[in-house]
């Protein structure tokens, strides 16, 4: 397993790029990486992650919700690869099987968190992706794996509204 990064690396800000449609959900998530030092930016639909995606400086990580308005989660990935290849992707959802490994098969393989999220291990997947993806380490898994955080038996159980997801981001 990976260790927790260095106090170099801890001293640099990484950009992530949250996108998700909930609003509340977004906040509170973005809250808590920001308060792990994080410079957090938030995309409530697909347009908008991609004019974001689109400007300099790129985001250092994406954390998306697969399924959002005007461009999916995965169409969101693809392009931020366009922009920066091996960018760490981490897909949230209800709906795990509607994710497609083969769409992240250059670079770092996307980390797949079905809803709802546990924050600590999230947290855990973003450090050991920016950390791979700053090193230039091979990926852990091949690119026809998927690293499952949750089984996906559980996403009719998953699709909760906004108040229970923040809820289940919590801190234990």
């Amino acid at each position: 397993m990976f260790e927790r990064m260095s106090a170099t690396e801890a001293s640099r800000q990484y950009i992530v790029l949250l996108v998700d449609d909930d609003l509340r959900t977004s906040r509170r998530m973005a809250d808590m990486l920001r308060e792990d030092g994080f410079l957090v930016e938030i995309a409530r639909d697909g347009a908008a992650a991609i004019a974001r995606l689109a400007r300099s400086p790129v985001p250092d990580a994406l954390v998306t919700e697969l399924a959002i308005a005007h461009a999916d989660g995965t169409a969101v990935a693809r392009f931020a690869r366009t922009r920066r290849p091996g960018l760490p992707v981490l897909v949230l959802t209800g709906y795990p099987n509607l994710f497609d490994a083969q769409a992240f098969a250059d670079g770092y393989p996307a980390a797949l968190f079905t809803k709802p999220v546990d924050y600590a291990t999230l947290r855990s997947a973003l450090d050991e992706a920016l950390l791979s993806a700053n090193a230039g380490a091979a990926p852990a898994l091949q690119a026809d794996e998927v690293a499952l955080d949750s089984n996906p038996d559980h996403a009719p159980r998953n699709t909760l509204p906004g108040t229970q997801t923040i809820r289940a981001l919590r801190r234990p």
